[in-house]
C-alpha cells in the first residue's frame, strides 16, 4: 500500500528566534492510518501539522502528498486540496464572529458550491446531531461557550469528509462526556470511509487510543 504521507524534513528555522525545529524528521503515514502526536511545548507540534496540512511551506526538505509533490502544486491546487482532502480541527477557534455556528460549519461546503447537495445536507445534519450542537446552530460563536465553539471547529473540519484529519488538542476544551463524542466521531469516520487521523495532543488517554504515538523531542 502507498503511504499517504512522505515526509522528510531537514529542519524548520525561526530566523528571528535564532532556532530550529523537527531537525532531520521523517514520517509516512499510511491510508486509514490512526496516528497521535506527543511532545511538550516548543518542541513543533503544531508546526508539524501546519507543515502536513499544507498551510506552512517554509522549511527544509520534501513532501509527498497523496504521492503528489507538494512543491509541484499551485497555490489554487494548495487552497483547494486544503478544503477538500484535509480537515483542520484547530486549537484555536477560528470561527467567523459574524455568521452563525450553522453558517462557519458550511463555510466548506459553499466554498465547494455543493452547500446544496443532499447528500451532504445529511451529512451536515448527522455531524451536528452526534456531537450534540443542534441547539446552536442559528447563535453566533460569541453567545456560545469555548466547549461549543469546539464542537463547532471540529464539524466544519469533518463536514467535507476529507481524506484526512488533522487534530490540534481537539478535546482541550471540553468535559469528559463531550471529548467522547469527538473522539467517537472520528474514529467513526476512520472506520467507516478509511480516514486518516493524526492527532496533536497532551492527552494520553486520546494519545493511547491512536494506533501509533509519535513522540517529538526538543532539538539538542
Amino acid at each position: 500500500m502507498n503511504s499517504i504521507i512522505k515526509l522528510k524534513i531537514r529542519k524548520k528555522t525561526f530566523k528571528k528566534k535564532g532556532f530550529s525545529i523537527l531537525n532531520d524528521f521523517e514520517l509516512e503515514v499510511e491510508p486509514g492510518e490512526k496516528l497521535s502526536i506527543i511532545g511538550e511545548s516548543g518542541v513543533g507540534k503544531t508546526s508539524l501539522l501546519n507543515i502536513i496540512g499544507l498551510l506552512d511551506t517554509q522549511y527544509q526538505g520534501s513532501y509527498k502528498l497523496f504521492d503528489t509533490s507538494v512543491k509541484d502544486l499551485s497555490r489554487n491546487k494548495l487552497a483547494e486540496w486544503r478544503n477538500q482532502k484535509i480537515g483542520f480541527v484547530l486549537q484555536e477557534s477560528a470561527l467567523i464572529n459574524s455568521l452563525t455556528i450553522e453558517d462557519n460549519i458550511k463555510l466548506p461546503l459553499m466554498y465547494a458550491n455543493i452547500e446544496k447537495d443532499l447528500t451532504v445536507q445529511d451529512r451536515f445534519k448527522r455531524i451536528v446531531t452526534k456531537i450534540g450542537i443542534e441547539p446552536i446552530l442559528k447563535k453566533k460563536p460569541l453567545e456560545c461557550s469555548g466547549g461549543q465553539r469546539a464542537r463547532a471547529v471540529f464539524a466544519r473540519a469533518v463536514i467535507m469528509n476529507p481524506q484526512i484529519i488533522l487534530a490540534d488538542e481537539p478535546t482541550a476544551s471540553l468535559d469528559s462526556k463531550n471529548k467522547e463524542k469527538i473522539i467517537n466521531l472520528l474514529f467513526d469516520m476512520n472506520k467507516e470511509f478509511n480516514t486518516t487521523v493524526i492527532t496533536v495532543t497532551h492527552d494520553l488517554d486520546v494519545a493511547n487510543r491512536h494506533e501509533r504515538i509519535i513522540t517529538l523531542e526538543r532539538n539538542e
